[in-house]
C-alpha cells in the first residue's frame, strides 16, 4: 500500500493493508502484512498490528495484535492480543492484559493484567484485575429467554474446561478447580470444585494464589524506600501524591516528616502531585510516625503520609503511607497506587493547610496512657537527632520525670539512636532507665539501670506478662520469624501462645487485628500495645514501660533476667534491592543447612536497604556459623555486576 500524506507518521506499513479514510493513526504504529483498519478506529502511538483486522475500535499505546479481529471495543495500553483472539462489542481491556489463543469475548470488560487463554469464551462478564482465566473456559449468560451477566473479582483463578452459568459473582481470590460447572456465587477465597455438581470449600489456602498476585515494584515492607535522588526521587513522590488521588474522590491527607534535609523537597513534591489530584492536604511538620496514624484515624481523614526512611542512614528516605484506620494500607492497596502511577488527573480543587496545633492532640493522648506520676525517675533519650526530638522529651516532663535528651542536634541515626545503642549506654549516667528511638520514632530499645540493653523480645514478654498480671485476657503475643525461641517457650509457661509472622510490623498488625486486641512486636524495637494504639509507637511503650518499673520494681527486673538463646546476626550489602537470586547458590544452601543442624536459621532480603540479613539461633557456634554463611553470600554478591 502507498501511504498517503494522512498516513505519513505511520513507522511500518506491510503488504495488502487497507485503511479507512475515518481511521486516527499516531506515529511509530507498524502495520505488519494484511491488516485491515475499518471504520473509525484510533491507533495509538507505539502500537503493532501483524495480520489483523480492527472495526470502529481503539488500540491504545505499546499494545500489539496479533491475527486477530476485533470490533466496536477498546484495547487499553501495553496489552497483547492473539494470536487467534476474537473481541467484539463494546468490549473493554484494560492495561497490560495478554488474551490469545483462540479467544473470544464479546460485550465484557477485562481487568488490568489479566490473562486469557487457550478456547476460552468469555461473554457479557465482568473480569476484575489480576485474573487468570484457563483452557476452555465458557461463561454461559442464555438461558434461553434471557442474558445475564457473570461478575468476577480479582485474583481470580478458572482452570481448565469449567463452565461458569451467570447469573453468579465469583469474589476476590477464589479458585475454580478444572472441570467445574459453576452455578452458584462463591465468595472470597473459596475453592469451587467438581465437574457435575459444584462443591464450596471455605477460607482454604492456596500457595498459587500467593505467588500469582502482582509483585510490588516500589512499595518494600515499610512503605516506599529508597536513597534520595536515586531510588526516591521528587518525581516518584509527585507521582505518589497524584496516584493516591486516583482512587478516591475529594481524598483527605495528613503529611509530617522526620528531620532529613531531603525530608522537605519530598514532601513538597508530594503535596503538589496530591494538590493537582484535588485533595486537601494537611501538613503537620516534623513529628513521629505514629502521630500521623493517630491522627488519621482521630481525625477521620482518608490518608496518613509520613516522608522518613526510620532506621536507616541519611541518605535514605522513603514514603510510609496509613488508611483511614490508621494502619499501614494493605498489599493490594500498594499495589493500586503503583498501578495509577503512570497516569495523571488535574483537578482545581486541591490546598494545603497548615496542622501543626492538631499535634497537641497526639501529645495529649500520649500523656493520657499512664495515670503515674513519673516524679524521681530519671530517665535518658536518645531521640537520634529525629523526629522524636521535641516531643518526647516534652511529655515525660509533663509526666514528672527528670530528663537528659541526647542527640537532639545533629545528624539522623548517626552514630546513635536504636541501631546504635552504646550512645545510650555511655550516657546512663546513674540513670533509672533510657530508651533509645530511631529516625522516626516507630522504634525503641532499652538500657536499665544496670546498663543491659533490652531488646523487643523482652519488651512484648515484659508487656504480656504485666497485662496479664493485672487481668488482661491475654491468649496470644505476635511475634515474627527473628522473635527468639526462648521467649516463646516462656510464654507456653503462662498459656500463652506466640504467634509468628514475616519481619515487619505491618504484618504483626495485620494478625494482631484478626485475634484481637493484644501485644505484638519484633526484636529491632517495633513494639504496639494493641488497647493504646495499633501501630509501633516507641515514646508510648517508654511510658508504659515507665509506669511498670515505677508500679512493681520487683516484677520489672524479674522479667527483664531471664537469658535467651544466643543470636547471632550478619548482614551483606548487596548491589540493590533485587539481588534475592543469590541465596540460590548452592553453596549458600549447603552453609544454611549445615547451620540449621545446630538451631534456627533465618536467611533473607532486607525489606527496607539493599542487604541479606543473617540470624543463627544456637546454643553453640551460632557467630562462627552466621559468619560461614556471609562469606558464602559475600562471594556471589563481588560477582554481581
Amino acid at each position: 500500500m502507498k501511504k498517503s500524506k494522512k498516513y505519513r507518521n505511520v513507522f511500518k506499513c506491510g503488504e495488502n493493508c487497507k485503511i479507512s479514510k475515518d481511521a486516527i493513526i499516531e506515529k511509530n504504529v507498524i502495520l505488519g502484512n494484511n491488516c485491515t483498519i475499518e471504520g473509525k478506529c484510533h491507533i495509538f502511538s507505539d502500537v503493532e498490528i501483524e495480520n489483523s483486522t480492527i472495526k470502529n475500535s481503539v488500540i491504545k499505546t505499546k499494545s500489539k495484535i496479533i491475527n486477530s479481529y476485533i470490533t466496536d471495543s477498546i484495547i487499553s495500553e501495553n496489552c497483547t492480543i492473539g494470536p487467534y483472539t476474537h473481541i467484539r462489542n463494546n468490549t473493554l481491556i484494560d492495561n497490560n492484559c495478554k488474551i490469545g489463543n483462540f479467544v473470544e469475548i464479546k460485550n465484557s470488560k477485562i481487568g488490568a493484567r489479566t490473562k486469557a487463554c487457550h478456547l476460552a469464551y468469555i461473554g457479557d462478564a465482568e473480569i476484575g484485575e489480576d485474573c487468570n482465566i484457563g483452557c476452555g473456559v465458557i461463561f454461559a449468560n442464555y438461558n434461553g429467554f434471557e442474558k445475564f451477566k457473570t461478575i468476577v473479582g480479582k485474583r481470580v483463578f478458572i482452570g481448565c474446561n469449567s463452565t461458569i452459568i451467570a447469573p453468579c459473582s465469583l469474589k476476590d481470590e477464589c479458585f475454580i478447580a478444572g472441570g467445574s460447572t459453576i452455578t452458584q456465587n462463591i465468595e472470597d477465597r473459596e475453592l469451587a470444585i467438581a465437574r457435575n455438581r459444584q462443591v464450596n470449600k471455605q477460607s482454604f489456602y492456596n500457595p498459587y494464589l500467593e505467588n500469582f498476585k502482582r509483585a510490588k515494584i516500589y512499595f518494600g515492607t515499610d512503605g516506599i524506600r529508597g536513597i534520595y535522588g536515586k531510588d526516591l526521587t521528587t518525581q516518584l513522590a509527585e507521582k505518589v501524591g497524584n496516584a493516591i488521588c486516583q482512587i478516591k474522590e475529594n481524598v483527605k491527607i495528613i503529611i509530617g516528616r522526620d528531620t532529613r534535609t531531603s525530608g522537605a523537597k519530598l514532601k513538597n513534591a508530594f503535596i503538589q502531585g496530591a494538590i493537582q489530584g484535588g485533595a486537601t492536604i494537611y501538613d503537620v511538620g516534623i513529628v513521629p510516625t505514629s502521630c500521623i496514624s493517630y491522627l488519621t484515624k482521630t481525625l477521620n481523614l482518608d490518608y496518613g503520609i509520613v516522608i522518613t526512611a526510620s532506621h536507616n542512614p541519611k541518605e535514605y528516605n522513603g514514603i510510609k503511607v496509613f488508611g483511614n484506620n490508621g494502619i499501614k494500607i494493605s498489599d493490594s492497596e500498594e499495589i493500586k497506587i503503583e498501578n495509577n502511577l503512570n497516569s495523571q488527573i488535574k483537578k482545581s480543587n486541591g490546598k494545603c493547610l497548615n496542622l501543626t496545633k492538631e499535634v497537641s492532640i497526639y501529645e495529649k493522648f500520649l500523656k493520657s496512657a499512664t495515670n503515674i506520676n513519673f516524679q524521681g525517675l530519671k530517665v535518658v533519650l536518645d531521640c537520634a537527632n529525629g523526629a522524636s526530638k521535641t516531643i518526647a522529651p516534652k511529655i515525660f516532663k509533663l509526666l514528672g520525670a527528670s530528663v537528659q535528651a541526647i542527640n537532639t542536634k545533629g545528624e539522623i541515626n548517626l552514630n546513635c539512636g536504636a541501631t546504635h545503642i552504646e550512645a545510650l549506654q555511655q550516657n546512663m549516667n546513674g540513670a533509672d532507665i533510657g530508651f533509645s528511638f530511631d529516625g522516626d520514632a516507630d522504634r525503641v530499645i532499652m538500657i536499665d539501670k544496670n546498663g543491659n540493653i533490652i531488646d523487643g523480645d523482652k519488651i512484648i514478654y515484659l508487656l504480656a506478662l504485666w497485662y496479664k498480671k493485672n487481668g488482661f485476657e491475654i491468649k496470644k503475643v505476635i511475634g515474627t520469624i527473628l522473635t527468639n525461641s526462648k521467649i516463646e517457650e516462656l510464654l507456653i509457661q503462662e498459656d500463652i501462645e506466640l504467634v509468628r509472622t514475616q519481619v515487619g510490623d505491618k504484618y504483626i498488625i495485620e494478625e494482631m487485628l484478626k485475634s484481637g486486641k493484644t501485644i505484638g512486636g519484633e526484636q529491632a524495637g517495633h513494639i504496639i500495645i494493641g488497647d493504646k494504639h495499633i501501630t509501633g509507637d516507641g515514646i508510648l511503650t517508654s511510658i508504659i514501660l515507665c509506669s511498670i518499673l515505677i508500679s512493681d520494681p520487683i516484677f520489672f527486673e524479674k522479667c527483664l533476667k531471664v537469658q535467651l538463646y544466643p543470636q547471632a546476626n550478619e548482614e551483606v550489602k548487596t548491589k540493590n534491592f533485587k539481588a534475592k537470586t543469590v541465596l540460590e547458590s548452592e553453596n549458600i544452601k549447603k552453609a544454611i543447612l549445615k547451620a540449621k543442624n545446630f538451631g534456627r536459621v533465618i536467611v533473607r532480603p532486607s525489606g527496607t536497604e539493599p542487604k541479606i540479613r543473617i540470624m543463627v539461633e544456637s546454643i553453640n557456634h551460632s557467630k562462627e556459623l552466621a559468619k560461614q554463611i556471609k562469606e558464602e553470600i559475600e562471594k556471589v554478591v563481588d560477582k554481581m555486576v
